[in-house]
């Protein structure tokens, strides 16, 4: 490494010349870790405009060919471009300045110069965990000076107390061009072929706040007649409580400039710099396949995806999804899959393997055995575009002498425990597969040639070990044809899984492993990160990798695994754990059910890899329970489907992780041997282990539950409390803080650290204890109502809770709706006025209607029927879009990132996830409150809204997305903030496309299937019955769904005439089946069967009866 200084600012250097990084104290200023392979993500591009168009070189780093030298203070970069030579001079200033100056001396040559730099400016920690959630807060303004355009980046979210803050420009010439985001930059092509797509063309001069920050800027034009000298300049400062509203340190950059001797001084030539080897070539792109092609290998497809006549990915009928090459190049956010082992029915089993893989080649990555923050094998890909190619596991192949690493496949196909790519090579057919074994933490890569065309491999994998790479030295062991990849020995002893480690195998195939060094002239090896396993002369080999908790001993594979056979078990248990859920409906809408069939598949692949191995596509750290998380989607889905014992387990060590000082439950929590856990929560945690323990006994019967004995944890260390008690005084202590909570004089439960919306977390602490939020309110009436039937055998205690529901229920009433709306949130002033926000009398923040309450006030059977249509009614004048409903009719005021009420919806600077107002797990609960008014069509329509199966058909103006993988937002497609708050109802016009947010880590798979299932197919389970209230439109008459209910495999028949809404009228084999009606406030309601009567029914239909 080299490395600079000057004053608190550390600038570090591969050998190679290219950045590693570039710090301030605990700040990371770049994004991205250079490594000696890639080089860096920044780069200075030298370009030659000519006739026949546009010539760029690198001029750093290893694929540059420059000349390094050095000084105490310097990095020189020299070279020579046809006839053009360059100097490029590295030198760190006083005042957090550093410059890259440039001198260029030519013939005449007309030429520019682009300069490209990716930007973290927060935490190390926080950048490495999620570089994409940093870049959204990453404020990025443009101003225009004497020497062009300069970019200012203000890191918006506080990095302890400070907002850390970094300029960039030019002096000496101007900056005609600019961009702030690697999108712009590399462009969705680079996934393939690693050519920025910019550097053929000008730069966007636009602001494009996405998640990858990159600053690009571009000199204007200069002829080379004559030498040519400037700098770009960068200019770090740890914080800037202010927003940007100007060019800022003009003065300081120029003194600062001005005192530097730019001659060449006593720069000492670098020794010993790698070089690339000619072995290695251009990465491999698969050549597209033709209709013809894509028959003979797919001939029964289904769900189509096509544009402009170009198919682009389906289904096929064994539930697994395909994308085609011309797909992956449209979408931003590329296609990939996590696999993991088969969970355990009953257990909470954290001995699974999980592994991420990506289309562009990308074959295991983020590969983890139990935690997937601490026990990673092999590294995270980051950002959005295959720039690091060293990440993970990638394989290399040699064709015509030279190892060129396979990136874009022809075809990516998706299974719920598998992904393989297939690669065109000539006229033979290269298919990489990877998989999960189903009853062993083993993951497999298959490769195989369909000829049986033997070839040399290189298999390179970026080893972690830990959290983070370059953060723990790896050891990797050979024992008996085995590699073991072990934890440094001082990490070992920090580990509380002191056996952690993984085994490589490759059975039947001979290799030799080495590291880096064989991509280097001098074969001399630099990255001791990367594991390189070389196979040569071979037409099918196996690679198996497997990740073990514990010491056991390593034992060779006697054979390799078969995928198909590996399949069949994963299908096997799919088809179990659904309880055999399929529709089935001929006609217009069996497209549809088409997609529902789909749907319950891969989401739920989506919400056990949520369950079991907390982590996601765009975040790929996790490996904690989030505890509102948990409580819906997971047990939702298990309750839905009666995994009742595994359900029972999840309540318990829901309820061990209590916190013994508040008695309210953390954040999120580890779930595992991991002591970790948040030392925060916001004001509706509490409620949500609550709801879930009365669901539960609501559907099992199971009151046996209240008595068991469980722990608590404690808040400063995260360790188990000796103490234990029972879950019923577990459940008297949480609601007792909600008793402590009530704002005086009400029973309102005030807004403590925030609600359900991560983004309106008060700004003010005075917030916290005079704010009201009406959502919360009405959640906490549900549960603490539900809390009361299901604690009958302590009647004191139910009937307490009893009373404390309907005062509850009062104050809501008279003090939270106000003028016929209810209103978002309510501020209690000291002489007991209150102040309504999000409401149409709110002049403060703009905002006058908000989603969450009006929903869960019906959800909750809290408002009238008449409140109820009015809330129905205010929702589609001012909430409704085309892509679903929104979570408040306008978004939170932005101001250049500065909170004033409200955190995070006033500091991100990107239009994604909450921001973006159309958060797909609140628009699931707005299907739940259709249901609950009898909203058929509302509903039913409502649920492909959000559905990414050919989502297109339904949302006109929605961008391509991955098909089987949730969304968790639809983002407006707005380049920033402002333009954001200026064009908001091109959202509601469908004026603006809409593009899928981040993928699969939620609840809302879960969530989802639920609300199809329970509320609108209408079968849910009570104790001892089951209860039949569907909610569907006249188009589904005929439908009919198979679903295993009490062990026994039935199928309903919907049969739907016209006329009033009523209650279902059932039969079987032609005789009706009387049941009990229950209630609803809204609707007639539901009928329910005893368990034991709709077990000996005859046949195996159930006819159902209604009328929308």
């Amino acid at each position: 490494m080299i490395t600079l200084t000057r004053d608190d600012l550390s600038y570090t250097f591969l050998p190679t010349g290219d950045i590693f990084e570039f710090t301030h104290e605990s700040t990371l200023i770049n994004q991205f870790q250079g490594n000696p392979v890639d080089g860096s993500a920044n780069n200075i591009y030298l370009r030659v405009h000519t006739e026949q168009g546009i010539s760029s070189y690198p001029l750093l780093g290893i694929r540059s060919g420059s000349k390094l030298s050095h000084s105490q203070d310097q990095l020189i970069f020299e070279g020579s471009i046809e006839a053009i030579s360059y100097r490029v001079t590295f030198a760190p200033a006083r005042d957090g300045i550093w410059f890259w100056h440039i001198q260029l001396s030519g013939s005449g040559e007309t030429v520019d110069v682009v300069y490209g730099q990716d930007i973290g400016v927060a935490g190390k920690g926080g950048v490495l965990a999620n570089e994409l959630y940093m870049s959204q807060y990453l404020d990025h303004s443009i101003w225009e000076g004497t020497n062009g355009y300069a970019v200012c980046s203000r890191q918006n979210q506080p990095q302890g107390m400070a907002f850390p803050y970094l300029q960039q420009g030019v002096v000496g010439t101007r900056a005609v061009g600019y961009s702030t985001d690697g999108m712009q930059f590399f462009g969705v092509s680079y996934k393939g072929s690693y050519v920025p797509e910019v550097l053929s063309g000008n730069l966007q001069n636009s602001n494009y706040q996405y998640e990858l920050a990159y600053t690009a800027l571009q000199t204007e034009l200069m002829t080379l007649s004559v030498p040519a000298e400037f700098a770009f300049y960068g200019l770090f400062r740890p914080t800037h409580p202010a927003a940007v509203t100007e060019l800022e340190f003009q003065a300081e950059l120029q003194a600062a400039y001005d005192e530097i001797d730019w001659s060449a001084g006593e720069a000492v030539p670098s020794r010993d710099v790698p070089v690339l080897s000619t072995d290695i070539g251009a990465p491999y792109v698969s050549a597209q396949w033709t209709q013809a092609e894509i028959d003979a290998a797919y001939p029964n497809r289904k769900l189509e995806e096509i544009e402009n006549g170009e198919l682009l990915s389906f289904f096929t009928d064994e539930h697994v999804h395909v994308v085609l090459q011309p797909k992956e190049l449209l979408v931003e956010r590329p296609h990939g899959h996590i696999i993991t082992t088969l969970l355990d029915k009953s257990q909470v089993d954290n001995n699974l393997i999980s592994s991420t893989n990506y289309m562009y080649g990308i074959f295991n990555g983020q590969t983890v055995v139990g935690n997937t923050s601490f026990h990673k094998l092999l590294s995270t890909p980051r950002g959005l575009l295959n720039i690091q190619r060293n990440s993970g596991q990638r394989i290399y192949i040699r064709l015509d002498g030279v190892y060129r690493i396979l990136t874009l496949p022809a075809a990516y196909e998706m299974g719920v425990n598998f992904a393989k790519w297939h690669y065109q090579v000539e006229d033979d057919l290269l298919t990489v597969t990877v998989f999960a074994a189903a009853g062993q933490p083993d993951v497999a890569l298959q490769v195989q040639s369909k000829l049986g065309r033997a070839y040399d491999y290189l298999i390179t994998n970026q080893l972690v070990m830990g959290e983070h790479e370059f953060q723990h030295p790896v050891r990797v062991e050979a024992r008996d044809g085995i590699l073991q990849v072990l934890p440094d020995e001082a990490s070992v002893q920090q580990l509380p899984y002191p056996g952690l480690h993984f085994d490589i195998q490759l059975p039947g195939t001979a290799y030799t492993y080495s590291d880096d060094r064989m991509f280097y002239t001098d074969r001399q090896p630099r990255n001791g990160t990367l594991l390189t396993i070389s196979v040569t002369q071979s037409a099918s080999f196996q690679l198996v990798i497997q990740g073990r908790l514990t010491q056991a001993d390593s034992l060779p594979l006697v054979s390799p695994y078969t995928p198909e056979t590996e399949e069949a078990l994963f299908k096997g248990f799919y088809e179990a754990f659904t309880s055999g859920f399929h529709l089935q409906l001929d006609g217009e809408e069996q497209s549809r059910i088409d997609i529902l069939n789909e749907t319950v598949w891969w989401y739920t692949h989506n919400a056990m890899t949520h369950f079991i191995m907390p982590h996601g596509l765009e975040q790929p750290g996790g490996a904690a329970w989030g505890t509102r998380d948990v409580c819906q989607g997971p047990m939702e889905y298990f309750l839905m489907t009666q995994h009742y014992e595994l359900a029972r387990n999840v309540m318990l060590k829901i309820y061990s992780h209590q916190l013994w000082e508040s008695k309210e439950w953390p954040q999120w929590f580890m779930f595992d041997q991991h002591p970790v856990q948040a030392h925060e929560w916001h004001g509706d945690v509490v409620l949500w282990p609550l709801k879930c323990i009365s669901d539960y006994i609501k559907a099992t019967g199971d009151y046996s539950i209240l008595e068991e004995q469980v722990g608590y944890h404690h808040l400063a260390d995260a360790l188990p409390s000796q103490r234990t008690e029972t879950v019923l005084e577990h459940v008297k202590a949480a609601v007792e803080t909600i008793r402590e909570r009530f704002v005086p004089g009400t029973s309102l439960i005030n807004y403590a650290g925030g609600d359900w919306d991560d983004t309106l977390q008060p700004a003010d602490e005075a917030l916290k204890t005079k704010l009201v939020s009406a959502w919360t309110v009405a959640l906490a009436f549900q549960v603490i109502r539900n809390l009361s039937q299901v604690t009958t055998a302590d009647a004191e205690f139910s009937a307490s809770l009893a009373v404390m529901a309907e005062e509850m229920k009062e104050s809501f009433r008279t003090l939270l709706i106000k003028d016929g709306v209810i209103a978002g949130f309510a501020y209690f002033q000291e002489d007991g006025s209150i102040d309504y926000m999000l409401h149409p009398l709110d002049q403060q923040t703009g905002i006058h209607y908000r989603l969450l309450p009006m929903t869960r006030s019906i959800i909750a059977e809290l408002v009238t029927p008449e409140q109820a249509v009015a809330n129905f009614r205010l929702i589609d004048e001012h909430l409704n879009h085309p892509d679903g409903v929104r979570l408040m009719d306008r978004p939170a005021r932005y101001e250049g990132g500065v909170s004033t009420i409200f955190r995070r919806a006033e500091q991100a600077a990107s239009v994604g996830r909450e921001i973006s107002l159309q958060y797909v797990h609140a628009h699931i609960r707005y299907l739940e409150a259709s249901a609950k008014l009898g909203e058929a069509d509302r509903a039913w329509e409502g649920l492909f809204q959000i559905n990414p199966i050919n989502i297109r058909q339904s949302v006109p103006n929605a961008q391509l997305r991955q098909s089987n993988m949730y969304f968790s937002s639809s983002d407006g497609n707005f380049p920033d903030r402002y333009s954001y708050q200026q064009n908001f109802d091109q959202l509601r016009d469908g004026s603006v496309e809409v593009k899928g947010g981040w993928r699969l880590y939620s609840s809302g798979p879960g969530i989802y299937l639920n609300q199809l299932i329970s509320a609108i197919l209408g079968i849910r389970f009570s104790d001892e019955e089951l209860i039949i209230d569907p909610v569907l439109p006249a188009s589904l008459d005929g439908l009919r769904f198979t679903y295993e209910c009490f062990g026994r495999p039935l199928t309903f028949v919907y049969h739907i005439g016209s006329g009033p809404a009523r209650t279902p009228e059932l039969h079987a084999a032609g005789v009706a089946v009387t049941g009990q009606v229950l209630s609803n406030p809204y609707r007639p309601g539901a009928v329910s069967i005893a368990k034991n009567n709709l077990l000996t029914l005859p046949g195996n239909e159930l006819h159902i009866y209604l009328a929308q």
